[in-house]
């Protein structure tokens, strides 16, 4: 099939699609190394194609050791098991192994580490297929400079604007409220009245007597209305009108979780608006906004002191977006080649895991992996799942957690991402900023656009503009029957429709990859869900669940996720030592 106005690179675009599956013409690694890694002399590169290297920090016997003991048998022991080496996974592994816990190991059944995040490179091209930006927070960039990999980061200006499409012209976003009371012109008169009103506190109370849809054991069931499970639409619009919705909170809902604001809970999706609400003396946001600014600014002050204190550290703006130099799949590259192939294995599936409680302290937990080499065992004392939750409902229910099912709940749907590039000149407004979202209500399938090329330097030719584009998500869940030349052909039209000019020529197709189970929704019933999981793994102690369903969808929440939870296994697995040190010296003196 041709595909007329669009030039794709090299081969033809049938080809088959799978989980995380990308379709692009040509894909190779600089012909020269990307980078020398200063402590481990090693090359480090953004592409997958990279294959793990050994870490220095592995002593030959070492290593000699650790395959004994994996071959001698089909069974191993470890202390800490990783599952999963997306963020949440890689850094969880990596903060364990720095902090002391070296008999450690983190798996992934695929063959490359990273889980979503996916960078590619190609003549003088690096794009992303998966996420692609964080804000950098104090944890990412410590987590940085313990990788060394401070020097790799990069930061984008924290003045380029964000612009919504609406009626065929492109609206910067306001940096303050007060700009949006000023001369933001996407918002009506009346449209900024309502919001101030609501903001103040003039809020209509939440109705009483409604029932809404929750999903439960995979079927919709009538729950009444709860401030907990009201939907992101009917908070917007009951504290800041319905104009603010349609046109700035539909938009950002849709760019932010692919999602359907109707059906997201505010409460899990937006928690740290909603919270707002609880922070001050009204029903409406602005008080509790003034108390986090405040809250926001002394964290931001003790920031600052911990990066004066380690000099590794970078200043950072507040609304900087950061990534990595040669993309963010360098961050669970380099931690591959930290660990080492030994302690951080691809193409390792888990199929099951079992937990037996008269084995605490006595590696209580067995995982069973589907391996190149056949089926394997490893126990451990303590276990981070990291994998997506339709995965992790198999996995817990198999290690006795009924209370796991519901996470079969949370819908993932399908996202295509796709990344053109176009000549300068072909824009119709020189780009300068983000990107833009683009409301439903506009009739454009894409979801939104990022312009990458003027985020972060060497990310293309100087000729040529890059713009990554997402399309697909909970409203359009068809998108996973198209192929990826009618997606690519899709995603063209819709930015030669708010992009460029009429004269444009056609793309270059750098990446099309199709996420068929891309982000968690966090829908009503979603918060239940994890209480729910919580109480169930009350009783499983050493066990840790976590994910972008989990901890937030974003980076950084994943980062947190994984420093945090690693330093809670760390003190379990210090607990177990002593409980089994105690024991042992009990029946060494006759006393147990």
């Amino acid at each position: 099939m041709t595909f007329p106005g669009v030039a794709f690179v090299g081969a033809s675009p049938g080809a088959p699609r799978s989980t995380g599956q990308r379709w692009s013409g040509r894909c190779a690694c600089s012909p020269t190394p990307d980078r020398w890694h200063r402590r481990r002399g090693r090359c480090i590169t953004a592409t997958p194609s990279l294959r793990p290297l050994s870490s220095r920090r592995n002593h030959p016997t070492r290593r000699f050791l650790l395959a004994y003991r994996m071959n001698a048998s089909d069974t191993e022991e470890v202390e800490a098991l990783v599952v999963g080496s997306g963020v949440s996974g890689a850094t969880a592994a990596f903060r364990l192994y720095h902090a002391g816990v070296r008999d450690v190991l983190c798996t992934e059944a695929r063959d490359v580490v990273g889980g979503n995040l996916v960078s590619r490179n190609a003549d003088g091209y690096l794009w992303e297929e998966g996420p692609n930006t964080f804000q950098p927070t104090s944890t990412i960039l410590q987590l940085a400079a313990d990788l060394d990999m401070v020097e790799d980061v990069v930061l984008a200006d924290h003045r380029l604007p964000r612009y919504v499409y609406w009626d065929g012209t492109l609206n910067a976003l306001p940096l303050s409220p007060g700009d949006l009371l000023g001369e933001f012109r996407l918002l009506s008169w009346p449209g900024k009245l309502r919001a101030a009103l609501g903001a103040l506190g003039l809020v209509p109370p939440l109705p009483s007597g409604v029932q809404v849809e929750e999903w439960h054991d995979g079927q919709l069931q009538r729950v009444p209305l709860t401030p907990e499970n009201e939907s992101v639409e009917e908070f917007v619009t009951r504290h800041l009108g319905r104009e603010v919705f349609l046109k700035l909170i539909d938009p950002f809902v849709s760019g932010v979780y692919a999602g359907d604001p109707r059906r997201l809970a505010m409460a899990a999706a937006f928690k740290r608006v909603f919270a707002l609400q609880q922070l001050g003396g009204t029903p409406g946001i602005l008080e509790g906004a003034l108390i986090r600014i405040g809250q926001l600014r002394r964290e931001r002050g003790r920031q600052q002191q911990e990066q004066m204190a380690d000099a590794r550290l970078p200043s950072i703006r507040p609304g900087a977006l950061g990534s990595f130099r040669h993309g963010l799949q360098q961050l669970p590259l380099t931690v591959q080649q930290v660990l080492g192939e030994q302690r951080l294995r691809t193409r390792y599936r888990l199929v099951s895991l079992r937990y037996d409680a008269s084995r605490v302290g006595r590696r209580p937990f067995t995982a069973t992996y589907d391996t190149p080499t056949g089926t394997r065992t490893v126990r451990a004392e303590a276990v981070a799942l990291t994998v997506p939750a339709a995965v992790a409902a198999t996995i817990l229910q198999s290690a006795g957690l009924s209370a796991a099912r519901r996470l079969a709940d949370i819908r993932s749907p399908p996202v295509y991402s796709v990344t053109l590039a176009y000549p300068r000149d072909a824009f119709h407004t020189p780009l300068n900023g983000f990107g833009n979202l683009i409301p439903r209500s506009m009739g454009i399938r894409t979801l939104g656009m990022i312009w990458s090329s003027c985020l972060f330097p060497y990310r293309a030719p100087e000729s040529m503009h890059m713009v990554l584009a997402y399309i697909g998500g909970a409203q359009d869940e068809a998108i996973r029957d198209m192929t990826p030349e009618a997606v690519a052909q899709q995603v063209h039209a819709d930015v030669q429709r708010v992009l460029l000019k009429k004269e444009a020529p056609a793309p270059r197709v750098l990446g099309v990859r199709l996420w068929p189970h891309a982000i968690p929704q966090y829908e009503r019933g979603h918060l239940q869900t994890m209480r729910e999981l919580d109480a169930a793994l009350a009783d499983m102690p050493g066990l840790y669940v976590g994910g972008n369903y989990r901890s937030g969808v974003s980076f950084g929440d994943c980062v947190q996720w994984g420093t945090d939870n690693a330093a809670r296994m760390r003190e379990y697995l210090q607990r177990c030592r002593a409980a089994g040190t105690g024991a042992m010296k009990a029946e060494a003196t006759g006393t147990a």
